[in-house]
């Protein structure tokens, strides 16, 4: 092996030597060639000056047979004058290198290295397009690389030279450093030596020398990428698995800092997590980072706030052993916001219900004990109380009504036809129906509908959007108001827009109208019959079509409620 190391470095010096000759002769070369470029352009920009002020036949008194050769070409090629040949015998120059380069940019000088056809000698030539008096000409300058061949002779005792010297360096070099990494190579060999018989290898039977340390550090390369290979794959089977997990699992070292987490973690708290970082570093979550340091405290619920939005997690934590008896915490986190809202709704709901159900109850009841207690013998009263039970009864009617429509609509228990509707005809329908309450308030209809325009929707249940719209803007409106009913068809789209001149919607109560019971004025609405839950069926009916519905109103000027359909989109239960 010591032999091989000396051999080695012999090998390369002088392959160093070699590559030291080649790069210093082209060195050599390219610093000639770039300044016989550098005089040719100061030329060129000579003889220029000297046509613009005598002309191309008094150039023979200057350049003729100099030591640079000077050629002017006309624009077709033709040869006008040279100052080593005879323009008769020359060709057409258009097609030379240089020429054909400068004919592409006007006054750019372009080079070319070649053997001239004339002369028979090897020159550089610069060539630049101009124009003199109205003429476009080339001007072309050459000079002979007669030094070329006396550089590389230069170069090439130079490098020969410096071989000689560098052989004998090389040879004490060799010496020196075979001597000095044979033994940390012995070395080495005797470790891998061991490895090898660790991991029970023992087809690498060769003489222990390079090609040996080759197949060995091969075979241990091999099994170190197969043990990286089963440890990535093991990797993302657990991040696989982990991150199909709702729930966020974020995993932390004896310091609290992050050792690992899942996707389901950055998408619970909205940010992206990062291994190394404590929890505050990464979120604000001051009550999340408190839970991770409370000891007593294993499982709790926290209202907390991510991206000015609410959100209700429920937390739990357990310790964990990891690398050498290290104690880290394992943190999961629930997001449990919409099981919150949802039993918010219901007992929302079910208060709502049991208030409206209870009030005309109670109603009915107290005229009820009224008429046992001997009213019912006086025939005017009777018949005033028995009046008010049927309003309310026809309220308790309307309400669960009202309850099991909905109900329908939110469980896709009614059917969902795929049927064309003439809408116009719809509109007119509605009106018709409210036409007697509309009276009652002297108030005017504007209806503006498309002929012919028609829609794939449920007809009862299209008919109940313009029926809730238009009585609440029938119900609100001012004695001798106006109502609006304006149909589009934009883009694929059914817009309907039911305008009045009612009483308006104050600006904080607009985002809650479409809730199930909400009302603007609870006595008012009571009063008038209705029942709270009008504009949550239209909206889950717009919404199972894909569509949107909004309301723009300024209080005391009335309000605007717009609603976009798709025509042709079928009704989704599932929406």
């Amino acid at each position: 092996m010591r032999l091989k190391l000396f051999g080695y470095t012999i090998l390369v010096v002088v392959v160093i030597t070699f590559l030291q000759g080649v790069l210093s002769y082209e060195a050599y070369k390219n610093i000639y060639i770039d300044e016989n470029k550098r005089w040719l352009v100061a030329k060129i920009n000579e003889v220029e000056k000297y046509i613009w002020c005598f002309g191309i036949d008094k150039l023979k008194d200057i350049y003729n047979k100099g030591y640079f050769r000077v050629t002017i070409v006309g624009s077709s090629g033709v040869v006008l004058y040279d100052s080593e040949a005879d323009i008769k015998k020359m060709e057409n120059h258009l097609k030379r290198p240089e020429i054909a380069n400068a004919n592409r940019v006007f006054g750019k000088v372009e080079f070319s290295m070649r053997r001239s056809k004339t002369l028979g000698h090897y020159f550089l030539y610069a060539a630049k397009k101009v124009e003199i008096h109205n003429t476009v000409i080339f001007i072309r300058v050459s000079v002979l690389l007669n030094k070329v061949d006396s550089i590389l002779k230069k170069v090439l005792f130079n490098t020969l030279k410096f071989a000689i010297i560098c052989i004998f360096l090389g040879i004490a070099l060799a010496i020196g450093i075979s001597s000095v990494l044979y033994q940390p190579l012995k070395g080495l060999i005797s470790l891998i030596s061991e490895g090898l018989e660790k991991f029970s290898i023992h087809d690498v039977r060769s003489t222990k020398d390079f090609r040996w340390l080759s197949l060995s550090f091969s075979k241990m390369y091999q099994l170190l990428e197969e043990k990286i290979s089963e440890s990535n794959i093991l990797r993302k089977r657990l991040t696989s698995l982990l991150d199909s997990i709702d729930i966020g699992i974020i995993f932390f070292d004896v310091n609290k800092r992050i050792l690992m987490f899942n996707r389901g973690a950055e998408n619970i708290l909205e940010t992206n997590l990062k291994i190394g970082f404590s929890l505050l570093e990464c979120v604000r979550v001051y009550e999340l980072f408190e839970f991770l340091f409370q000891q007593d405290t294993k499982e709790r619920e926290l209202e907390i706030s991510i991206n000015n939005k609410l959100k209700f997690l429920k937390v739990s934590k357990k310790k964990i052993s990891y690398e050498d008896g290290k104690e880290g915490i394992l943190l999961i986190l629930s997001d449990i916001t919409f099981l919150k809202k949802l039993e918010r709704v219901r007992s929302d709901f079910v208060a709502n219900v049991s208030h409206e159900l209870k009030t005309p109850l109670t109603s009915i009841k107290g005229f009820v004990e009224t008429l046992k207690d001997g009213a019912i013998d006086d025939k005017d009263v009777a018949i005033k109380f028995l009046n008010i039970i049927e309003v309310e009864v026809e309220r308790l009617v309307r309400l669960i009504n009202d309850l099991l429509y909905l109900s329908e609509i939110e469980n896709a228990a009614m059917p969902i036809l795929d049927e064309k509707v003439a809408v116009k005809e719809v509109v007119l329908e509605s009106i018709e129906l409210l036409k007697i309450k509309a009276e009652k308030k002297n108030i005017q209809f504007d209806i503006k509908v498309p002929e012919g325009l028609e829609m794939n929707i449920y007809r009862d249940w299209l008919k109940q959007i313009f029926i809730n719209l238009i009585d609440n803007a029938i119900v609100y409106n001012k004695e001798n108001g106006k109502v609006w009913v304006t149909l589009e068809k934009p883009n694929g789209m059914v817009v309907i827009k039911v305008k009045d001149t009612g009483i308006g919607i104050p600006e904080k109560e607009i985002e809650r109208i479409f809730e199930r019971f909400y009302r603007v004025d609870k006595g008012r609405s009571r009063k008038l019959g209705g029942t709270g839950l009008g504009l949550s069926i239209v909206k889950h009916i717009v919404e199972l079509y894909g569509g949107k519905i909004w309301v723009k109103s300024q209080e005391g000027s009335g309000s605007e409620f717009t609603v976009t359909i798709p025509i042709k989109k079928k009704a989704d239960p599932h929406q």
